[in-house]
């Protein structure tokens, strides 16, 4: 029987390459799903790079261009004046936690009057606590004691710095007084030149009504107020028996420069244009490293280590500035004493150091050995 052979070719399935399948790499569904959460994190990224600029405007823009626009802004961001105004309790010196004081007005020629404090020395306290009749005239005329002008930092009034008048206090008549627009002083517009006329016109004050030696003291911004106040007063033959700066700083475009809350702008390209040149045109100068080359007398800085508002290098760059330029046998020397950080001054909190009192004394007899040359 013949057995009918096949080829291999035959013996093989035939396959339809047209052949319809009944399934896809994606589904129409899945595609759907696909684009949406494309178009989704497309949304999402935009919206967030969005936000992203509009948060950098806000923070890195808005503010440095507020405060080139504004003048109102810079008088608030340097004086802080609303934070050191308070309208009472000036005079209630139990609650305030003081005695052997007395709250004045004195008129100054802005139509205005300042808010002072004759803060006693410690030695007459009990006598002018116990006796109703005290006569505070006589205790700044007697001649005993010299008499110290204070001069406070932004954002403060006289009372900030009454623990600071129980060490100034053992040496000195303490005269503590708040700038135009400051505590219970008259409002005024601010500005550098206005806060020296006040403090100027505050010491003539001082010198009708004592004849004893005259210091003066400034903090913060209140030191170089108050070195701009004794080289004002230089050119009408005024000349204080010495100088106390706290927490002093060269100018204040560098000091804009190195604080620690402006670093958030200082790296920007913008930051001299709004920030500096803005301060410059406005006249908020504030040119410490300037005024103390005509200051006539000798000058005591003290500065802490830990001071983030005013790094402590301000007060050294100071320092040598004022022995490179200034004339010491004539105009009296410098005194430099920096508090260590592991102390914990920072800013405000230099009175508390043991040895502030001997600092202070050191100081006096300096200034009465320099003016024994001079006499």
């Amino acid at each position: 029987m013949a057995i009918k052979r096949r080829s291999v070719i035959e013996s093989i399935p035939s396959i339809n390459c047209y052949m319809d399948y009944d399934y896809e790499l994606y589904t129409r569904d899945e595609k759907v799903s696909c684009c949406q959460r494309y178009r989704c994190c497309l949304i999402a990224v935009t919206t967030l790079l969005l936000l992203l600029v509009l948060a950098f405007i806000v923070i890195f823009v808005v503010p440095p261009v507020t405060f080139m626009l504004s003048i109102g802004v810079q008088r608030y961001v340097i004086f802080l004046a609303t934070y050191g105004n308070e309208t009472g309790g000036f005079t209630n010196f139990k609650e305030i936690g003081l005695e052997g004081l007395r709250n004045l007005y004195v008129p100054v020629d802005h139509n205005g009057t300042l808010g002072v404090w004759h803060v006693l020395p410690l030695e007459y306290t009990y006598e002018a606590v116990t006796s109703a009749s005290y006569n505070y005239d006589d205790a700044l005329a007697d001649g005993k004691y010299p008499v110290l002008l204070y001069l406070h930092d932004s954002g403060e009034n006289r009372i900030t710095s009454k623990n600071k008048y129980m060490i100034l206090r053992r040496f000195f008549h303490v005269i503590a007084f708040d700038y135009r627009s400051y505590g219970d002083s008259t409002d005024a517009e601010l500005s550098e030149g206005g806060l020296v006329h006040d403090s100027a016109n505050l010491y003539r004050w001082t010198r009708t009504h004592t004849g004893n030696d005259a210091y003066v003291w400034g903090h913060g911004l209140g030191s170089s107020i108050a070195a701009k106040t004794v080289a004002q007063l230089r050119n009408e033959s005024i000349v204080p028996k010495g100088l106390f700066l706290e927490s002093a700083f060269t100018n204040l475009e560098e000091l804009l420069t190195v604080n620690s809350y402006m670093k958030i702008f200082s790296w920007t390209p913008w930051f001299k244009p709004t920030f500096l040149d803005s301060l410059r045109e406005n006249e908020f100068l504030f040119k410490t490293d300037e005024y103390i080359l005509s200051v006539d007398c000798p000058i005591m800085i003290v500065h802490a280590e830990d001071n983030h508002l005013i790094p402590y290098t301000q007060s050294e760059k100071l320092v040598r500035i004022g022995n490179k330029k200034r004339v010491n046998e004539v105009q009296g020397n410098i005194t430099f004493h920096l508090f260590p950080k592991n102390d914990h001054y920072g800013h405000n909190d230099i009175y508390l150091a043991p040895q502030l009192p001997e600092y202070i004394r050191s100081h006096i007899d300096t200034c009465n050995e320099y003016n024994k040359g001079k006499g």
